[in-house]
This record gives structure tokens, C-alpha cells and sequence, in this order.
């Protein structure tokens, strides 16, 4: 792995803004950057998907104007970027999930005050969008049921729900993280972009889906 470009600039301050946010940069600046340190960094800042040029553009056309949001926006890169509203449960500021990321090393995200603290599914009531992006999110399980082979968690969105409201949902992930989403059986479409950029140790599997288009 590249420790030596660890080192050397870690905080890789030509990534983020003042605001803590990720510039909006083209696909070859991250192509720049070796994957191993890209990881790393993405870890150390709490990133997973992140916004380029070129992604921003295509989501753009996809909108097409229609009035949309971002749930589980995270650090709220993409919603910037798109210029819509970010909307997260902020549950990384919860301090039994706080506690248990620090026992996996895991950083917790730093939620700018522009992300909206409110539940993915009750977004969507408020705002009535014709479009909900999310990116690299984790959809909710039953804790009461044993915990299903395709994972998630409690506190993930609830997207079958979602969908049932007629909207259309567009999903950015990877297919080793997201491709057994219980959403994946309903109709659907799903695109390989050559500019989609992330922590993911598989880049080749990152692809853009969508739901109710």
C-alpha cells in the first residue's frame, strides 16, 4: 500500500473546500491518486461515493429539472454539488453508534449544518420529490428477524417503501456492496459509468441504478 504517500499528505487538502467538502473534480484527478492511498483517505474522512464532474452532469440530465432530494447524504458532497437538499438521520452523532465505530476504528461522519436531520422515508413524505438520489447507502432490516444473507441494518432506509411511492429512486453504489439489495428484484435499470469513483476495493463493480423511471 502506498504509506509513503500516507505520510507525506494524508489530509489531501486539494480534495476539500473550506467547508470540509469535496471539490467537485473530474474522474482523472482521483485516477491521479493510487487506489490504495484513495481508500485509506476515503476512510480517514468518512467518504464513500464520491462526486465528479462527470457524475454531477449525467445526474443532471437524469433530473432533467424535477424537483428531487439526496437521503443519506452523509457529509452532503453530491446534494451540493447537484444543488438540492441533503437529508440524513445523523445517526453517526448517536453515541452508541459513535461508540461502536470507534471500536472499529472507524471514523464517524461530520454532518455540515445544510444536511436536514430527518429519516430517509420521512423526507420523502415532506418533501413529495419526483426524484430521490442516494448514494452508497444501506437499506433497513427487521431487527427482530435474523439478519438476512443481502445485510443491512435498524437504522437503514427503508426502500421498498420508497419506491412504493412512485418516485424515482436513483441508487450509486458497487455491486459487492449493494447488488443483493432486496430492491434489485423489482424492475429496474442499471448503467456502468466509467466515471464513477469510490472507496470501494472493487471500483469495476460501481454502477448507478435506477428504480420508477
Amino acid at each position: 500500500m502506498d504509506f509513503q504517500w500516507l505520510r507525506a499528505d494524508l489530509k489531501l487538502p486539494s480534495l476539500l473546500d473550506d467547508n470540509n467538502l469535496l471539490k467537485l473534480l473530474d474522474s482523472k484527478a482521483y485516477d491521479a491518486i493510487s487506489p490504495d492511498a484513495l481508500c485509506l483517505w476515503c476512510n480517514r474522512y468518512a467518504r464513500y461515493g464520491l462526486p465528479t464532474i462527470e457524475l454531477i452532469e449525467w445526474l443532471q440530465k437524469r433530473i432533467a429539472g424535477r424537483k428531487a432530494i439526496e437521503i443519506g447524504s452523509g457529509a452532503g458532497d453530491l446534494a451540493h454539488h447537484l444543488g438540492i437538499p441533503a437529508t440524513d438521520n445523523c445517526m453517526e452523532e448517536w453515541p452508541e453508534i459513535k461508540f461502536n465505530y470507534k471500536m472499529m476504528g472507524q471514523p464517524v461522519i461530520k454532518y455540515p449544518d445544510f444536511v436536514q436531520n430527518i429519516d430517509a422515508l420521512d423526507a420523502v413524505k415532506q418533501y413529495k420529490p419526483d426524484v430521490v438520489i442516494a448514494s452508497w447507502v444501506t437499506h433497513w432490516i427487521d431487527p427482530n428477524l435474523p439478519p438476512p444473507p443481502e445485510g443491512g441494518n435498524a437504522w437503514g432506509i427503508k426502500e421498498d417503501e420508497i419506491l412504493a411511492t412512485g418516485c424515482t429512486y436513483i441508487l450509486i453504489g458497487n455491486k459487492r456492496a449493494h447488488g443483493t439489495k432486496k430492491i434489485m428484484a423489482q424492475p429496474h435499470e442499471e448503467f456502468e459509468l466509467p466515471f464513477l469513483r469510490s472507496r470501494a476495493i472493487h471500483p469495476e463493480l460501481n454502477r448507478v441504478w435506477i428504480w420508477n423511471e
